[in-house]
């Protein structure tokens, strides 16, 4: 058993070798893997028993049998990269620790208003049913207005059974869901059967290919990193490659710089470009999503409104490498079918191409559309421009149902469509540009782009700049502005500062010139937060300065409430004043208990067992407080990652003891768990114990309760806190110098208070 030294760098753990016959030393294959070297480099089997370390090409050794030691020097080829910074992955997940109780949540949100147009109520509910087996949930919403034809109306929205199978990574929905459409197609809603990959489920897995920084030390050194000049990693490394391969995502590019110091202070740094690629899978991974059923129309207007033919479509996405993806799509319906194909490519550390081709064949007739995306960082400007193409018979679910909602018929319905379907859809353009650009100079952040989309009788040219700037201790100015080709009348300019208040919140004040007025805007508000007790305001003064456009005021208050979170406000638009209220929060039936609690978006927990108004965290945040049956409902839950709840036991009567102060727990897709804290009467009480000349015992007596396995260190004046008593208890006390003595004394609990017993002799 050797103490290692790789390349200078000392081996937290002592490995076993094998001396053979012949003096030198062997080793496993599976620990020289395990040590850090590159078997296949080394053209050695990972199950070859013994491994002798004289016969591998670019390794020498030093053995010392005094330090019980050995020194291995080896050729950079030789060794796998130490990854430096493997500790900013996420912890694997324990999937067995995953819960799911039975139960029902209530989601809703209530508004009303009133004004000189009469009175208008709305709701909106969100209802799920519980289990292991998965969450059934409906969405909706109704509404009453006092004047019109239609004073009541309700509209469902989804109904879904979904179960996350968070060890294989997959989700299963049976009813209404979200179709992908694939690189080129488009979503869409339907309702039927829906199989997919779930990345979001498994936080804990790494589902994008992050860019990869590579290194050689030539001695053992400090390494520091650098990402766009903010430190994010420092450690040490030996001699030898190294590797940092968990770098965070900044979204497009980024500059790397590693600095190396040596023990003698000399610094060697290295600068690379870095580029991170949306949508690039790390090498090996499958993303897949099949769904079949009808496709929805009029969503959010009808409740029951879907396509009366039957759909299927298929998309899959593989990590070819860490640097290559590609991906296919399929989508069928009747007389419809159409395919694609597309990859991603990340092009060294400064860019990337993202391009598709897809066909469809309807109505007899083959249509084509393909793209190309490009995006790069070049001198310190985030560049990007895509193009897209489709010909006239180009069509795919999507256009042919959203024909079928708009006209009653595809059959009736000439191709290809006109731009009367509000607002622009880009799944009918038939030509697509896009190009922008955005980078930082003087400190001050730049962002331009152009953008246009042609219909068969309309053309969208949109382009627009922004600028925006920090100054003067978190003060931000900034100056946007837009320009619609097309439409040469359409244009708009907006400048205006913004301006924290310490505690009191957030100023603004903005001026805006459009083609109809000039508007000049001021803001006070302050955020409420979500913890209980959060107050939130906002003040809004809207005022034309020239133009047709009306004047706009409002005041509004948001406050979080232990039920609830309730608010009001007052608008005036032109010379109508409008009054509204409204309340949202959730109902939650789970654990035998009926609770009443703000929002729940996430998963959630309940608590009992935990005393009276205690004290709930999450995280080592104070969320709530228990209620007079010792529970209470927290919401604000991070579904199947570790979440920890604790209880403030400071908080607790003296008299009362918890079985644990906190429980981490690991809740399913949006389900609920429950933690038990037993908090419970402790028989406790302070003994004041003197010897038989009245005199305190010693300090560091131990005192014994009899028939428990309870014991105390007796302290200052004879006082020792013993638990576990019972109505007559009977004590033991081991004495210096091996003397012991016992007493007895009767034990009654007080409500609320500190029991204190004695002086109380011990012979």
């Amino acid at each position: 058993m050797l103490e290692v030294r790789i390349n200078g760098m000392r081996s937290p753990l002592l490995w076993q070798f094998v001396q053979l016959p012949d003096g030198t030393l062997a080793i496993t294959a599976e620990r020289l893997r395990l040590l850090g070297f590159n078997l296949r480099t080394l053209g050695v089997a990972p199950d070859t028993p013994l491994v002798r370390l004289s016969g591998l090409s670019g390794i020498s050794y030093r053995y010392s049998e005094p330090d019980q030691s050995i020194a291995i020097d080896a050729v950079n080829a030789a060794l796998v990269p130490v990854v430096l910074d493997k500790a900013a992955r996420p912890a694997p997940l324990d999937i067995n620790r995953i819960e799911s109780n039975f139960g029902a949540v209530l989601n809703y949100a209530l508004h009303t208003e009133v004004s000189g147009e009469g009175v208008f109520a709305a709701g909106r509910y969100d209802f799920r049913l519980l289990s292991s087996l998965g969450v059934l949930s409906t969405t909706g919403f109704a509404s009453y207005a006092s004047k019109g034809d239609e004073r009541f109306d309700h509209v469902r929205l989804d109904t879904s059974w979904r179960y996350v199978d968070a060890r294989h990574v997959l989700a299963f929905t049976l009813g209404d869901t979200i179709a992908d459409g694939g690189q080129l197609g488009a979503a869409y809603r339907m309702g039927g059967i829906q199989i997919q990959r779930d990345y979001e489920s498994r936080p804990d897995l790494v589902s994008s290919a992050l860019p990869t920084l590579n290194g050689t030390a030539a001695v053992p050194s400090t390494v520091d990193l650098y990402i766009n000049g903010m430190r994010y990693y420092s450690g040490e490394t030996g001699r030898g490659p190294f590797q940092f391969r968990s770098l965070p995502n900044l979204g497009g590019g980024a500059t790397a710089t590693v600095v190396m110091t040596d023990a003698t202070g000399q610094e060697t740094r290295i600068r690379k470009a870095i580029f991170f690629v949306p949508g690039l899978l790390p090498s090996g991974k499958l993303d897949f999503s099949f769904e079949a059923g009808f496709p929805r129309l009029r969503y959010a207007d009808r409740s029951f409104d879907y396509f009366h033919q039957f759909a299927a479509s298929g998309t899959m996405r593989h990590g070819v490498t860490d640097w290559f993806t590609v991906q296919g799509h399929t989508e069928h319906i009747a007389g419809l079918i159409n395919a694609g194909l597309g990859s991603t490519i990340r092009i060294g550390g400064f860019g990337s191409i993202a391009a598709g081709l897809a066909g469809s064949r309807f109505r007899g007739t083959t249509g084509t559309r393909y793209s190309i995306d490009a995006r790069a960082r070049l001198i310190g400007i985030n560049l990007y421009g895509g193009i897209e193409r489709a010909n006239a018979d180009y069509q795919d679910i999507v256009t042919v149902t959203t024909i079928r909602a708009a006209n009653g018929s595809v059959d009736n319905y000439n191709f290809p469509i006109a731009g009367r379907i509000a607002p622009i859809l880009t799944a009918f353009s038939r030509k697509t540009d896009r190009v922008g650009a955005n980078f930082t100079a003087l400190d001050t952040g730049v962002n331009m782009s152009f953008t246009r989309v042609k219909l068969a009788d309309q053309q969208l040219r949109m382009a627009s700049a922004s600028l925006n700037r920090t100054v003067a201790r978190h003060v931000s100015v900034w100056l946007n502005g837009y320009k619609n080709f097309g439409d040469g009348r359409d244009y708009g300019i907006f400048a205006g500062i913004t301006l924290p208040l310490g505690g009191l919140g957030m100023a603004s004040n903005s001026v805006s010139q459009t083609r109809n007025s000039t508007m000049m805007t001021t803001s006070l508000s302050h955020n409420a937060g979500d913890a209980e007790g959060g107050l939130g305001w906002n003040l809004v003064n809207n005022q034309p300065l020239s133009g047709s456009s009306e004047a706009y005021r409002s005041a509004n208050l948001r406050y979080v409430t232990h039920n609830a979170t309730v608010g009001g406000g007052v608008e005036q638009y032109g010379g109508q004043v409008y009054v509204s209220a409204f309340a949202e929060g959730s109902m939650v039936a789970m654990g035998g208990g009926l609770f009443l609690t703000p929002q729940i978006d996430s998963s959630f927990a309940i608590v009992r067992g935990a005393g009276i108004d205690t004290p709930v965290l999450v995280n080592t945040r104070a969320i709530t407080h228990t209620d007079s049956q010792g529970r209470a409902l927290v919401s604000s839950l991070r579904s199947l990652e570790k979440n920890i709840v604790g209880i403030d036991p400071t908080q607790l009567p003296v008299d009362m003891k918890p079985a644990r102060t906190a429980a981490e727990v690991i809740p399913g897709d949006r389900s609920g768990v429950i933690i038990d804290f037993g908090v419970a009467p402790e028989p406790a009480a302070i003994l004041i114990l003197i010897d038989s000349n009245g005199q305190p015992l010693a300090v560091g007596s131990r005192a014994f309760l009899e028939g428990s396995n309870a014991e105390a260190i007796i302290g200052y004046d004879g006082r020792t806190y013993m638990t576990g008593l019972a109505s007559h208890n009977r004590i033991r006390v081991e004495l210096p110098k091996n003397r012991e003595c016992s007493a007895e004394f009767d034990f009654t609990p007080k409500k609320g208070q500190q029991v204190l017993i004695g002086p109380i002799a011990c012979q």
